[in-house]
């Protein structure tokens, strides 16, 4: 039977019933007006505690005073007094079926501001749904029935305790908290709630609205708990004329996972209501078709500090590094994408141009111990997102937040994985963090390729051993740094290769998978003890081990180079450069390989592209001024070789490579000056006496050229056994007795124990 009056409120009809109790209308007889009121279950007015809480909330609710949320006037015993809100709630719209797109979106837009009011003040509704929204004759949105609304804890403990308070009476009271269809997974799983179970209700009408009916169905609670929890919606039922924006919201509120979802209601309004100024037109339902091919561009780092670039950058590179390992995906290589950072806006122009089906971009913030990423997935078909998550966690759960991503990439791109490749998604090196983040400040350093930077990845990475002696990665890390500091004679020889060749064994006894750390020990084995049989082993199991490692490719031209088999060079050159055609290196020394198989043409070609990609990288010019100097154009590589020095701050290489030029064209005066600044430059640092022979050459000098290599053999130059093979510069020495002693030397050193 309805109560006939409530305090001093005229009961005059009955509105409503749910699991919170009933609702009736009645008359206010102190102002005169009509209200709303519901009658506490009697279950739940017994419970004192939880009677103590409902009035701490109503009090708290009481005070939203918002055009779009029905007001609460006031808890008399055990009822809520609420406004009257006159007109149809959203159920009895969408009876007919489905309301028109813009509509649908002027509804939601003003559900949005309602719940961000609520949200502001910690207020979670706990129970959105067609139902609980009326619009009023003069189209006025307003959101109802805060009854089960809870104010949001500060603590995941205080979470659990209320949670499992309301659990209790709602479970002593045979009723369900809140109406299955519309309630998030992790409110049907019983586990504590916050604002994005919220975002997940306006997800499901908002869905509604747009479609006609709800998104999760089932004939019965538990089929429903089954839809909400394990099917996904038809997305492709959607209206044609929904907007792109509302497709891809619509997918984050609804992630099943409250990680990923979308973290703020105030973003789905903006979305709305940019959706809304745009014309809406007819766009045909897309395929749910695989993508075997994507770029990850560089994440944004967004917290103001350049310091934090390393965090960004090694987030990036360790998911292109994940998914490089699925086979039936390509992925676009580190150094593809790194030219390309900060343009992440234009991520479908980017895909087309780089001709893949899909686009990663994202956002890394961090605050202290909290560590905020966004990522999302576009389709570069058609400009949608086909994914969107973000995540909030803290800084030790990294890890774990880069499997997700690479996980949930693979899922949204439909790749069907065997629990092999799963397990290669998953994989990690080290449980440490602050290793890991040491590594990644390393590998930040070490892509810069500058001789600071290379010396600064070097520091990271012992640090980051030193915390986690059993780090794989870092020991490659470790041992890759060297191998530039020799190559570019950062180093002496003799310093740089046996610490590459000591870390990469090292990296190799606690995984003897990891193809980078083979590819330095069959480098070091060809280039620096002079074993090309070996060297040319190692590096056909590093192929082996990851034929997507384009490094290994070029390691093994270096070793064919040396053995005089240019024609197998430029082929593995070529391999290496398709798989990661952009990456400035891969391009330089593809010049280098046509340099030495004296394809001067083809090397000034390619050398030219090179600089145009990157006029800052010294190397380009490097590889450019030797291959000119091959072809008899000193003026060109004069000037090119002086940009590759000032550019590379003096390097003694640079500078010794421009001294030989400048002989060979007869520039003596000039050369011997080189000279002289190369044996000032010696007493600090390495001086590759290939090269200072190279002037020596050049200025007829041939007993003292010829002194120089054997200098440089004691020193096991890594120029020397590429050099005494085909540099067009030593060509007047090849009759001379002590050469051809001394290339017989180089060819049996490794036999002789050396």
């Amino acid at each position: 039977m309805s109560p006939q009056t409530i305090a001093h409120y005229r009961i005059t009809g009955k509105l409503g019933q749910g699991g919170m109790g009933q609702v009736y209308r009645a008359v206010d007889t102190k102002l005169n007006r009509e209200v709303a009121i519901k009658v506490i279950p009697e279950n739940l007015v017994e419970d004192a505690d939880r009677m103590a809480r409902f009035a701490r909330e109503a009090q708290v609710l009481a005070s939203l005073n918002h055009p779009n949320i029905a007001a609460i006037y006031g808890l008399e015993d055990c009822a809520l007094v609420m406004e009257l809100v006159p007109g149809q709630t959203l159920a009895e719209r969408v009876v007919g079926g489905a309301i028109p797109v813009e509509e649908a979106l002027r509804i939601c837009s003003q559900i949005a501001e309602a719940l961000g009011a609520a949200h502001q003040k910690g207020i979670i509704h706990r129970d959105i749904k067609p139902e609980n929204i009326k619009v009023t004759p003069e189209g006025r949105v307003k959101v109802l029935d805060f009854g089960l609304a809870k104010i949001a804890p500060e603590s995941q403990t205080e979470a659990r305790a209320a949670e499992a308070t309301t659990l209790t009476a709602m479970t002593q009271a045979g009723v369900i908290l809140g109406t299955p269809a519309y309630m998030s997974p992790e409110q049907v799983r019983s586990e504590p709630v916050d604002q994005r179970t919220d975002i997940w209700a306006f997800g499901c009408v908002l869905y509604e609205l747009l479609q006609g009916r709800s998104p999760f169905r089932g004939a019965s609670v538990a089929e429903m708990i089954a839809s909400v929890l394990k099917a996904e919606p038809d997305w492709q039922a959607l209206p044609g004329r929904t907007p792109a924006k509302v497709r891809d919201l619509l997918r984050r509120c609804l992630q099943k996972d409250a990680r990923h979802r979308l973290q703020d209601i105030e973003e789905a309004r903006m979305e709305i209501e940019d959706a809304l100024r745009a014309p809406i037109v007819a766009v045909p339902p897309q395929p749910d078709r695989a993508v075997d091919s994507l770029a990850v561009l560089p994440f944004a780092n967004t917290s103001g500090d350049p310091q934090m670039e390393y965090l960004s950058d090694g987030l990036t590179e360790n998911i292109i590094f994940s998914l490089s390992q699925l086979p039936q995906l390509r992925v676009m290589s580190r150094s593809a994408v790194f030219r390309l950072k900060g343009r992440s806006e234009e991520a479908q122009e980017i895909g087309q141009a780089l001709g893949v089906g899909a686009v990663l971009i994202g956002k890394v913030l961090q605050r202290g111990e909290t560590l905020l990423i966004s990522a999302e997935l576009v389709d570069v078909e058609n400009g949608w997102q086909r994914w969107g998550a973000q995540y909030k966690r803290k800084v030790e759960d990294i890890f774990a937040t880069e499997e997700e991503i690479a996980k949930e990439i693979s899922d949204n791109l439909r790749l069907k994985l065997t629990r092999e490749k799963e397990n290669l998604l998953a994989k990690r090196y080290t449980d440490n963090v602050e290793a890991y983040h040491l590594y990644l400040k390393g590998r930040f350093y070490w892509a810069k390729r500058t001789e600071e930077g290379l010396f600064k990845s070097i520091q990271y990475f012992r640090q980051a051993i030193e915390l986690d002696p059993t780090y794989a990665l870092a020991y490659a890390g470790l041992a890759e740094g060297y191998v530039p500091l020799a190559f570019y004679c950062h180093l002496a020889p003799k310093d740089a290769c046996p610490k590459a060749r000591a870390a990469a064994h090292a990296a190799l006894e606690i995984d003897p998978q990891l193809s980078e750390a083979r590819t330095v020990l069959g480098a070091t084995t060809s280039y620096f003890d002079w074993d090309l049989e070996n060297g040319e082993k190692e590096l056909r199991q590093a192929i082996a081990l990851d034929p997507k490692y384009p490094r290994a490719r070029q390691a093994l031209a270096e070793n064919l180079t040396m053995s005089g088999r240019f024609e197998e060079a430029v082929t593995e050159s070529k391999r290496a450069l398709e798989l990661d055609p952009l990456a400035l290196s891969l391009n330089a020394f593809m010049t280098m390989t046509y340099l030495f198989a004296r394809e001067y043409d083809k090397a000034i070609e390619h050398g030219s592209r090179t600089v145009e990609m990157d006029a800052n990288f010294f190397p380009g010019y490097f590889y450019l001024g030797m291959a000119y100097q091959g072809n008899g154009q000193f003026a060109e590589a004069a000037a090119a070789l002086q940009k590759a020095r000032v550019l590379s701050n003096n390097s003694t290489l640079m500078v010794a490579a421009l001294g030989g030029t400048l002989a060979a064209w007869g520039k003596h005066e000039e050369a011997r000056n080189i000279l002289r600044e190369l044996e000032q430059m010696g007493r600090r640092k390495y001086v590759s006496q290939v090269f200072v022979a190279a002037i020596l050459t050049g200025l007829g000098e041939i007993d003292q050229a010829l002194t120089c290599l054997e200098t440089a053999y004691e020193d096991r130059c890594t120029w020397l056994p590429r050099c005494l093979t085909s540099d067009t510069r030593l060509d007047r020495l090849h009759s001379e007795p002590r050469l051809q002693r001394l290339i017989r030397r180089v060819g049996n050193s490794h036999r002789e124990g050396e």
